[in-house]
């Protein structure tokens, strides 16, 4: 019984560590992409992008995660400092908050050609993940689009 237990906190604290480092590994990575941004930023925050066939279908619920800003009318999502963002122009294209899908909140941008990317800003808890900044990002670019 003894060995049991030692194995549960072991394994707890090993849980916990792992948790913690992928964690600061994100943030050390979004502070990465924000500082290669030049101009001035109006919003940013660590965001998952999911493809239409991801978000439909699949078990993995994204396919990067990276830094979604928003400049004037124009959004941004970069997974690497030095290559060039995906971006959307909220002039032509739409933005709307999508059906809570594995209990997280989500909101797509949808191009003119009706392509869908689908974003998430998940963080973590204890209980329950928290996805809070999502709608506030979104807040922050409807804001903008209807401007």
């Amino acid at each position: 019984m003894n060995l049991v237990v030692t194995g549960a906190i072991i394994g707890g604290i090993t849980g916990l560590v792992g948790v913690v480092g992928i964690h600061a590994a994100k943030e050390r990575r979004f502070k990465k992409l924000i500082s290669s941004v030049k101009e001035p930023v109006e919003y940013a925050a660590l965001y998952h992008y999911a493809s239409y066939k991801r978000f439909k279908n699949s078990f993995k619920f994204f396919d990067s995660y990276g830094a979604l800003y928003l400049i004037g009318k124009y959004v941004y999502y970069k997974t690497k400092p030095d290559e060039a963002p995906i971006h959307f122009d909220l002039n032509v294209c739409s933005v709307q908050q999508e059906p809570d899908w594995r209990m997280l909140k989500w909101f797509s941008i949808t191009t003119p050609a009706g392509e869908k990317f689908y974003f998430n800003s998940q963080k973590m808890g204890l209980l329950k993940n928290n996805s809070d900044e999502t709608l506030r990002g979104l807040a922050a670019i409807q804001a903008e689009k209807m401007s």
